[in-house]
C-alpha cells in the first residue's frame, strides 16, 4: 500500500513537471510570454471534473485520474481550454465560456470553447463498509474518518461500519464476523477523558473539541490509547 502511494506521488510530480513545461511553451507560442506565472496543481481528488481554472490565486488544477487514463494526447486540449480562462480573466476580468476574449484565446490555440467532461469518463474510486450486525454494506467516494454506525440498531461495536474489500462484501455473515475485525484508533482527552474513535489516525496533534472548541491546547490533548 505504501509503495502504491509512493508510485502515485511520483507520477503526480512527473505530470506536474510536464504541466509546467507545457504552460510556458503555450505561453510563448500563443501569447508572446504575456501570461503571468500561475499556480499549477495535479489533484487526485478530482473525479467528475477533468480540470478547472481559479482566479484567487490565479491557477489551474488538472485531474490526475484523467491524465493517467487519457494522457496528454487528450488532456492537452483540456489544459489549453483552462489557459484560455486564465488569459480572459487576467487581462480582461472575463469569466465563463461566452466572452469574446475567452473565445479568441481558444481560437488562437485551436481548441473547443466547450468543456469535454461529457466526452470523457473515469470511474470513481469507492470505499466499502459493512455492518457486523446485519451485514448490510455501503460505499462512499471518500474514505470515512470518524467511526460511523449502521441504522439497523443503536450505535455499538456490533453496528460499527467496518471497512472491507469487494470480496468481503459477499462473504457469509458469520464468516465475516469471525474473520474481519474493525481496525480503528481510539483517542482520549488528557483532561476530561472524552474518547474519539477514528478509522484513520490523525497526522497532527489535536486537542479536545469539548474542552477547547476551535482552539488548540496542550492541556487537553487527544492521546492515542488504542490502534
Amino acid at each position: 500500500m505504501e509503495n502504491d502511494h509512493m508510485l502515485k506521488m511520483q507520477a503526480i510530480n512527473e505530470y506536474l513537471s510536464d504541466t509546467r513545461r507545457r504552460y510556458w511553451s503555450i505561453n510563448e507560442n500563443y501569447f508572446e510570454n504575456r501570461l503571468p506565472d500561475i499556480m499549477l496543481r495535479i489533484s487526485d481528488r478530482l473525479y467528475s471534473r477533468i480540470g478547472y481554472a481559479h482566479s484567487n490565486p490565479l491557477g489551474i488544477v488538472l485531474s490526475y485520474r484523467y491524465l493517467d487514463k487519457y494522457g496528454w494526447d487528450v488532456m492537452d486540449d483540456v489544459f489549453k481550454h483552462e489557459i484560455a480562462h486564465v488569459y480572459a480573466f487576467h487581462f480582461y476580468g472575463e469569466r465563463g465560456h461566452r466572452g469574446e476574449h475567452f473565445l479568441d484565446a481558444c481560437q488562437r490555440m485551436g481548441v473547443s470553447p466547450s468543456a469535454r467532461t461529457n466526452d470523457l469518463f473515469v470511474e470513481r474510486e469507492k470505499w466499502y463498509y459493512r455492518c457486523r450486525r446485519c451485514g448490510e454494506s455501503i460505499y462512499t467516494y471518500r474514505p470515512l474518518t470518524r467511526v460511523e454506525y449502521c441504522d439497523c440498531a443503536e450505535p455499538s461495536d456490533e453496528t460499527m461500519l467496518v471497512k472491507v474489500t469487494k470480496d468481503q462484501l459477499s462473504m457469509p455473515l458469520n464468516e465475516f464476523r469471525a474473520r474481519v475485525k474493525p481496525k480503528i484508533s481510539v483517542y482520549r482527552c488528557a483532561r476530561c477523558g472524552r474518547e474519539v474513535r477514528r478509522y484513520k489516525r490523525w497526522a497532527d496533534k489535536h486537542s479536545c473539541a469539548i474542552c477547547h472548541p476551535g482552539v488548540f491546547d496542550e492541556d487537553c490533548l487527544m492521546v492515542l490509547v488504542r490502534g
